[in-house]
């Protein structure tokens, strides 16, 4: 089912280019051609309306059938299968290090559904799309036209470009950069890693499938707001040919949607909060002395840090080190000045993230003044910044690179934090100019401002009339940041490739039913491993999985992950990197 409410809108999005000078009888070829990729022979039926401009809509039956047996479409591709024992012990090896009251919090939020469980698995993911088959990052195998611009064959990275690498729709957020605009777009950088874009693509696409159906929309209407983000994806990526408008354009109160109108109105309520006062007043408190230290409360989930921690932290966040991977270059860039940068407070942060909860996490409040904040209050300046400095986990990539990438990943990045941080400065526009990271008792940490403008979309209570439409801005979102941060220069920068290969309005449909039917068949395995995991936290399994190795500390506050592969030496009572060969 794949239907359009505004006659220009189906017009646009599912002809590549506008459509405005084509003929009916190419788009009712481009909806037949989605329709018949999707939902299989015989599984379509178009009606044309004679109105003008002509209203076209298309009506499947049999899909229900045809999405639940994906292998009649695909035999060779991986099917969802139980596998409680496998799931259960990559549970244990990534959660290594945390405390007993941290897992026992952890796993409590992430059984109560399929959607929040998902968000905090992407090794799991990583894993089956890039080792066990349920990805196929050859383009050509699906789409059998694709080639580059000139003709020549696609190579096995002309696909690859900066990925948040953990796309899921909750994964998207609203801030305040440093244009002055609040902005929807990505907003976790944790698994960022250069690679394939198809990564990005199936993770949110099954994030997409899988909130349709809790939202209460039917199978056929949740593969249809998947074909409709591929679909809107590759409309977007084409867009930016022959311009540059992606470096800077971000999705805003002012340029979205029509037909989204509840993301519109959040995004307006973003806007009209008093963000900074809410901030501040709810982290921090004057003391007698006038200076702002951080309040210690349940509701803030602070904790205080003791004098050592806080100690070698305020060492950590000085000119030569912290200060040393500031951004330089850049829109409204921090020169380096010792009484804006003075840490006033510290503080634990507690009882937040998904796949990263409960890792190592504090808040740094510094003396200086935000110019941002103080143009936006004019009246009211105030002094003060916080910064968000956590602990960066082991990527799920590092577990699946080749032999052959191995070496070539080792190379790109002093360490792990500085990926984080390069990710978010060539993915975003206006980048926060407090990026950077430091390493805290042997372990990186990002640095970043906590936004005074800060909100999430529930995506979990859209209405299904503004689902699909949502959806939409989603990809646009996705398409924009992938093109923003591409690798390949000239001919070959991402956008030209993705331009060349889903050129082609059959090319872009045939690419668009094989993520749909993708999202279709991997829900049900994230399904299948919510029962094992939840069944496991129901029986209390956690508590004895984790019993001998919760019988010893790490020095590391929060209960940091260690390096994959690390063990924990019991006399130390420290995480000790072990040699991480490449898997073959």
């Amino acid at each position: 089912m794949l239907g359009y409410a505004d006659p220009e809108e189906a017009r646009t999005s599912l002809l590549d280019g506008g459509g405005g000078g084509r003929s009916r009888s190419l788009r009712m070829v481009a909806l037949a051609t989605v329709g018949f990729l999707v939902f299989g022979s015989g599984a379509l039926l178009v009606r044309t309306l004679t109105s003008q401009p002509p209203q076209l809509s298309v009506y499947a039956y049999g899909l229900t059938q045809i999405l639940d047996d994906d292998a009649k479409i695909d035999p060779q591709k991986p099917q969802a299968q139980k596998r409680c024992e496998h799931v259960i012990e990559r549970t244990i090896t990534r959660n290594f290090g945390k405390s007993l009251k941290t897992l026992q919090e952890q796993f409590a939020l992430q059984s109560t559904d399929a959607n929040y469980y998902y968000r905090g698995v992407a090794y799991l993911f990583w894993e089956d799309f890039v080792t066990k088959g349920w990805g196929e990052f050859n383009l050509t195998k699906i789409v059998p036209s694709a080639r580059l611009a000139d003709g020549s064959p696609l190579s096995r990275t002309s696909t690859w470009t900066w990925i948040t690498g953990d796309q899921h729709l909750s994964n998207f957020g609203a801030w305040k950069n440093r244009h002055g605009e609040v902005v929807f777009s990505v907003n976790d950088f944790d698994e960022a890693v250069i690679y394939d874009f198809q990564i990005d693509i199936w993770r949110v696409a099954v994030s997409i499938f899988d909130h349709a159906i809790t939202n209460g929309l039917s199978y056929e209407d949740a593969a249809k707001a998947v074909v409709a983000f591929t679909d809107e994806y590759v409309g977007k990526v084409k867009g930016y040919l022959n311009n540059e408008d992606a470096l800077l354009h971000e999705l805003t109160a002012a340029n979205v949607g029509k037909q989204a109108v509840e993301l519109k109105q959040f995004l307006e309520d973003v806007m009209s909060q008093e963000s900074v006062h809410k901030q501040l007043n709810k982290f921090t408190i004057k003391g007698d002395d006038g200076k702002r230290h951080f309040f210690i409360d349940e509701s803030t989930k602070l904790e205080k840090v003791s004098p050592d921690l806080r100690q070698e932290i305020e060492r950590a966040m000085g000119k030569r080190m912290y200060g040393a991977t500031l951004q330089k270059i850049g829109w409204m860039a921090k020169e380096w000045n010792d009484d804006d940068f003075k840490v006033l407070d510290v503080a634990k942060r507690v009882g937040s993230g998904d796949g990263s909860f409960g890792v190592s996490r504090y808040y740094v409040l510094i003396a200086g003044t935000d110019t941002l904040v103080n143009q936006v209050l004019k009246t009211d300046p105030i002094d003060g910044v916080i910064l968000d400095v956590k602990f960066v986990a082991t990527p799920a990539v590092r577990a699946v690179l080749s032999e052959q990438d191995w070496p070539w990943y080792e190379t790109l990045f002093v360490n792990e934090g500085s990926r984080v941080i390069e990710a978010q400065r060539r993915l975003t526009s206006y980048t926060d100019p407090y990026t950077g990271y430091v390493t805290i008792r042997g372990a990186v940490h990002s640095v970043r401002q906590r936004s005074p403008w800060k909100a999430s979309l529930d995506f979990g209570t859209l209405d299904p009339a503004n689902y699909e439409a949502t959806v939409r801005e989603v990809a646009g979102v996705t398409a924009t940041s992938h093109v923003r941060a591409t690798v390949g220069n000239a001919p070959v920068r991402f956008k030209d490739v993705i331009g060349a290969a889903l050129s082609s309005t059959e090319a872009r449909a045939q690419w668009g039913a094989a993520v749909a039917r993708t999202a279709a068949a991997y829900r049900k395995q994230v399904l299948l491993d919510f029962e094992c995991f939840k069944d496991w936290v129901d029986k209390g399994s956690p508590l004895s999985a984790f019993n001998e190795a919760d019988s010893f500390d790490l020095k590391m506050e929060n209960g940091a992950l260690p390096a994959q592969g690390a063990k924990r030496d019991c006399s130390e009572q420290t995480v000790v990197p072990q040699p991480q060969p490449p898997v073959p």
